[in-house]
């Protein structure tokens, strides 16, 4: 049996407009739960996704210091958090953790674990990274917007081509071209880019919008951009 880290762009849990995507919110759960049922570790982290943004994008004309926009992403990602809390019922951990200190204390409940952010000026994908590392899992999953890493922004160029197996240097290299701000994360940052190399993690990339990929990848079958320290 594995001990599994899951990561969830807060987008995956929206349609495109500002609505929360509850039939995929149910698909997430119900395969959290398959992990938990046959005897896998699961630890989930949630992103601020939509919710972070609209929120940032207020605190901006608002006239708030970075810090603070910070503070207010942490927030959102906990509101996420909760929501799958809610819907794990007694398998999860009822609370949402805000310290290393309390996530080890939920892990060592041998419930399913949901946290967000930590603490401002980091990322969700670098608490996902530290979590992993903490825990000494054996991957992370990282369930975002699309289906592989691309060598760059598929949204822009025409010719970025997807990737089946990358290392956490050339992860570095595709991710520096990305803006790293309050709530815009694209597809992971270098904080938790250089967890993943230094503790040689397993981290894979799939797309969100299908949930079921996450059995099939901890089956052993190839689905999505597997990153190796």
């Amino acid at each position: 049996m594995k001990k599994i880290v899951l990561k969830f762009g807060g987008s995956v849990l929206y349609k495109e407009e500002m609505v929360l995507n509850v039939e995929r919110i149910k698909e997430i759960v119900d395969t959290i739960n398959t992990l938990h049922d046959v005897g896998h570790k699961v630890a989930v982290v949630v992103g601020g996704g939509k919710l972070a943004r609209v929120i940032i994008q207020a605190s901006d004309v608002l006239g708030h210091v970075s810090t603070f926009k910070d503070i207010l992403a942490v927030e959102s990602t906990r509101i996420h958090a909760l929501l799958i809390i809610a819907s794990l019922h007694n398998k999860a951990y009822l609370l949402v953790p805000r310290s290393f200190e309390e996530i080890g204390e939920a892990l060592s409940s041998g419930k399913i674990v949901v946290t967000g952010g930590l603490q401002p000026g980091q990322s969700t994908n670098a608490v996902a990274a530290l979590l992993a590392e903490y825990w000494g899992a054996d991957m992370l999953i990282n369930l975002t917007n699309v289906d592989k890493v691309y060598d760059k922004d598929p949204n822009q160029y025409e010719d970025a081509k997807p990737l089946d197996t990358i290392s956490a240097d050339q992860l570095l290299d595709i991710i520096s071209q990305q803006d790293e701000e309050p709530g815009k994360y694209a597809l992971f940052d270098r904080v938790g880019c250089e967890i993943v190399k230094r503790s040689d993690l397993r981290l894979i990339f799939t797309n969100g919008s299908e949930p079921k990929n996450i059995l099939r990848i901890v089956d052993g079958e190839k689905i999505g951009t597997v990153v190796q320290g």
